[in-house]
């Protein structure tokens, strides 16, 4: 009998690691989770739209910009007037440090609000305090992320809303409309490992307005983007996400903790008085430095493991502000991330460039 059992496993493990897998509610974040995630873009080197049926997307060549840890609370740990009004209706948050819908004021204590049932995992609003004032911003209609459960070949969509006064400031609204496609799975690789997922094609059109009193005028912005995600078993937020808005596809996958400066001798003081544009940039960049300590400046282009690849200047003596524009000679230069690194005295002053 125990013979039997052991052989048993062997001819199912093959069928087993191979076949493809269903999301449901217990594939999303839970309170107290605590998710790294690495930040990249793509160059024109990821090939991210192409899909299938077991099929295998290899990102292992990913290399992180940035790194951030995404957290997860319940919903009593949120100010009480955001419990008010999202009481019976969300049963998670998300504490936000880079919400960036109302710029130009003091933003504190956001939050993002989502449901997670049998049914469907769905944002329900936000809550954010915009100069000391509380404004929690429940969502007319949800919306809907994902539907459970979820296998390859779902399609299905929904229309998010909200309205918003703002005590003092004005009016804020918009919406989102949101169609997903389940439109393959298989093997995705990345450097935090290989996993078997589902991926999901979900084409996005956003509008969002923002009326302020005091100046009797609106604010409208429209957006459409794909978001391309490849979801696994247990790990509450996808392995990775592709924001494709046309102009420079944004990815954010699950990592563990990098080295972000590969190549780099930090005990350099690193400033932040470097400014590079355009960035991305093709064949040519301006670069502007203000210095107070007149010395002899090098002005080079670096890849992400400190090979120097282009010596723009060396030697240069300059006091205050320094501006000059360079033309890259792209023959021998791949698309990809690089630094651009300026040596002032003791002094090292550098700034991250995608070439494209």
């Amino acid at each position: 009998m125990k013979k039997f059992r052991f052989t048993t496993i062997i001819l199912v493990l093959p069928f087993l690691t191979f076949s493809q897998i269903t999301i449901d509610q217990n594939d999303m974040p839970n309170e107290g989770d605590t998710i790294r995630l690495s930040t990249s873009f793509d160059v024109g080197l990821l090939n991210y739209t192409e899909t299938g049926n077991d099929f295998t997307w290899d990102f292992s060549g990913m290399v992180p910009l940035t790194q951030s840890v995404d957290t997860f609370v319940n919903t009593d740990e949120t100010p009480w007037v955001y419990q008010l009004v999202f009481f019976g209706s969300a049963n998670l948050a998300q504490p936000r440090q880079d919400f960036d819908q109302f710029q130009g004021f003091q933003v504190t204590d956001a939050y993002d609000f989502y449901k997670n049932s049998s049914s469907d995992f769905r944002k329900v609003g936000y809550g954010v305090t915009l100069n000391g004032i509380p404004v929690p911003s429940k969502f007319d209609e949800p919306d809907i992320i994902f539907r459970f459960p979820l296998n390859p070949g779902n399609v299905d969509s929904s229309m998010s809303s909200y309205e918003i006064d703002i005590p003092g400031i004005g009016f804020s609204g918009g919406w989102k409309k949101r169609v997903n496609h389940a439109d393959g799975w298989g093997t995705l690789v990345t450097p935090y490992g290989t996993f078997e997922t589902i991926r999901v094609k979900s084409d996005i059109i956003q509008y969002d307005s923002m009326y302020i009193d005091s100046l009797g005028i609106g604010f409208p912005i429209t957006r459409n983007y794909t978001e391309f995600k490849w979801l696994g078993n247990g790990f509450g937020l996808p392995l990775c996400t592709v924001t494709d808005d046309g102009i420079l596809p944004q990815i954010d996958y699950i990592d563990s903790v990098r080295n972000l400066f590969v190549g780099y001798d930090l005990s350099y003081e690193i400033q932040s008085k470097i400014n590079v544009y355009p960035n991305p940039a093709s064949n040519e960049i301006t670069i502007e430095l203000n210095t107070d300590i007149p010395s002899s400046v090098d002005v080079l282009l670096k890849s992400i493991s400190g090979e120097t690849v282009i010596e723009f200047e060396t030697g240069i003596k300059i006091r205050g502000e320094y501006r000059n524009t360079f033309i890259i000679d792209r023959s021998n230069i791949k698309n990809g991330l690089y630094f651009i690194e300026i040596k002032s005295g003791n002094d090292l002053y550098f700034e991250k460039i995608i070439l494209n």
